[in-house]
């Protein structure tokens, strides 16, 4: 079997080459424009603690860097690359078999570098995973450069003791990582937004759904916990935009968040300033 004799039978990992002799199947050898940058790669993850994104930005916008096959790589063949251990000299066939051998081809980094641009990797991956979910996060997105919006968190202790929490949103920038659209703070967003629900196209029929369920929770709170009688208050009764305006001023998280799925219109975020996509 070629496998046991350190021949790799699939097509060559980036940074690599498949040799095309007849005698020299299976055998592949280093790509010597591309094996340089693959070896930085691992490099600035291990060493300058890059994300997997800051690498993508670096090989696409800085070097225009291009697969054989004249690709950009992708976000997920960057993560696949740093988890690759043939860069080292071994490999596993078929995969998840438990099958290892060493390779016969040259190895572009050490399993030192191997092992600590995986730590590494690893341990953005948990802090993402860790990332809280906030209110408008994935429903808009820049006007300047298309990117999503995301959020961050910072936190200021007041003098008497307190502690204030303060979310702001802005360009994600994984389309440009020079954006300049800036952040907003979450009290801002929402004060924008209010004033554009007269504007919205709002899905009605999915808001009167949502308006139902909420007065039918209180009728069962205030019925089985409080011993009183429900509200009868109708859908029809009520004014649809003055139930968002306090969804968005007073409700949770997880309530703006599905307030935004009722709506029709679509939102962008440019230099602080909220709009209606067009």
């Amino acid at each position: 079997m070629r496998c046991e004799m350190g021949l790799w039978p699939n097509m060559a990992p980036l940074g690599y080459l498949n040799q095309k002799l007849i005698d020299k199947k299976c055998q592949v050898i280093t790509d010597p424009e591309r094996a340089p940058i693959v070896r930085q790669m691992f490099e600035k993850v291990a060493n300058e603690h890059w994300s997997g994104r800051k690498v993508y930005h670096w090989l696409r916008f800085e070097l225009n860097f291009r697969t054989k096959s004249n690709h950009h790589v992708s976000l997920s063949s960057i993560f696949l690359t740093i988890q690759n251990p043939f860069y080292y000299g071994v490999f596993e066939y078929p995969e998840k078999s438990g099958n290892w051998y060493t390779g016969k081809h040259e190895p572009i980094i050490t399993k030192e570098l191997f092992d600590k641009a995986h730590e590494q990797l690893n341990r953005d991956q948990i802090i993402r995973s860790e990332i809280k979910e906030f209110a408008f996060t994935k429903l808009m997105h820049c006007g300047l450069c298309g990117s999503g919006i995301s959020a961050s968190e910072k936190f200021k202790k007041h003098k008497d003791g307190s502690v204030a929490r303060y979310v702001y949103y802005g360009c994600s920038r994984a389309r440009d990582i020079h954006c300049q659209s800036g952040y907003l703070r979450e009290e801002g967003l929402i004060d924008q937004l209010i004033k554009l629900i007269d504007e919205i196209d709002l899905n009605e029929i999915h808001m009167k759904q949502k308006f139902e369920e909420e007065v039918d929770r209180l009728n069962k709170f205030q019925k089985n916990i409080l011993g009183m009688q429900g509200i009868k208050k109708k859908v029809k009764d009520i004014d649809l935009r003055g139930y968002a305006k306090y969804l968005l001023k007073e409700g949770s998280a997880i309530e703006k968040r599905e307030f935004l799925s009722c709506m029709k219109s679509k939102f962008i975020v440019a230099r602080r300033v909220v709009a209606i996509e067009k």
